[in-house]
């Protein structure tokens, strides 16, 4: 159930961003859906080194910024872009959403108003994991979730879940060296691992017939090599 903001609500303080990589057909619509149910909320969109450039079609709307790679380098990378850029923009917090539709920005509204409510550094979106998910898509974030929880002693249930609202403040960017998909799951480990609070809030399991940019195999062999190094991090 969506849940609207309150009144008189700071905006100034939040941002969207959006990594994007050959997201043309699903991009203009994701943006417009967000601008018709928050007007006034900034959107960072990082073009990670797309084929046709997102500013060639969505340039000309009001309160979206856009910045560009000129090569693919990675989701992981294209966050750290728009995360550092919102600092810049003396932003507090950031609502992180993938670009294929797989989010729905009905759900921004719950995002917040859980950050009122828990005042939790990270506010994480949890799917229905066994609702329409491929089972490779389950074992990987059932390992990775497991694993992280085990490492943090803090319990995360969907580890892999993109959708996510950030606190940018005191978070040291330069401390994150995966650039790909890996970043989403070394960002919790790392900051859990600091003391960072973590509320989570159901979101719907959305799976939209597109070509997913995740190698489950490969990403999950990554993402236990990360795990071990994580034991010699300072």
């Amino acid at each position: 159930m969506h849940k609207s903001t309150p009144q008189n609500f700071d905006w100034s303080k939040y941002c969207a961003l959006i990594p994007a990589y050959n997201a043309e057909k699903s991009l203009p619509e994701l943006v417009s859906r967000i601008q018709n149910l928050h007007p006034d909320l900034d959107i960072l969109i990082v073009d990670d080194g797309s084929r046709r450039r997102v500013a060639s079609y969505l340039s000309n709307r009001p309160k979206i910024d856009i910045l560009r790679h000129k090569t693919n380098q990675g989701k992981g990378k294209a966050l750290i872009t728009g995360l550092k850029a919102a600092q810049g923009r003396n932003k507090k917090y950031c609502i992180c959403l993938d670009a294929d539709l797989q989010h729905d920005p009905v759900q921004i509204g719950n995002f917040l108003n859980k950050k009122i409510e828990t005042n939790c550094d990270i506010i994480l979106g949890v799917r229905d994991i066994y609702d329409s998910m491929p089972f490779h898509r389950i074992l990987s974030n059932t390992i990775t979730s497991f694993l992280i929880s085990l490492k943090t002693g803090v319990r995360v249930h969907d580890s892999q879940c993109g959708y996510r609202l950030l606190t940018l403040e005191q978070l040291d960017l330069n401390e994150f060296k995966y650039t790909g998909f890996q970043f989403e799951s070394e960002f919790l480990v790392k900051t859990l691992s600091q003391g960072y609070s973590l509320s989570e809030i159901p979101i719907e399991t959305i799976y939209n017939h597109t070509s997913s940019n995740i190698e489950n195999i490969g990403d999950t062999f990554r993402f236990i090599k990360l795990y071990f190094e994580s034991y010699f991090w300072n």
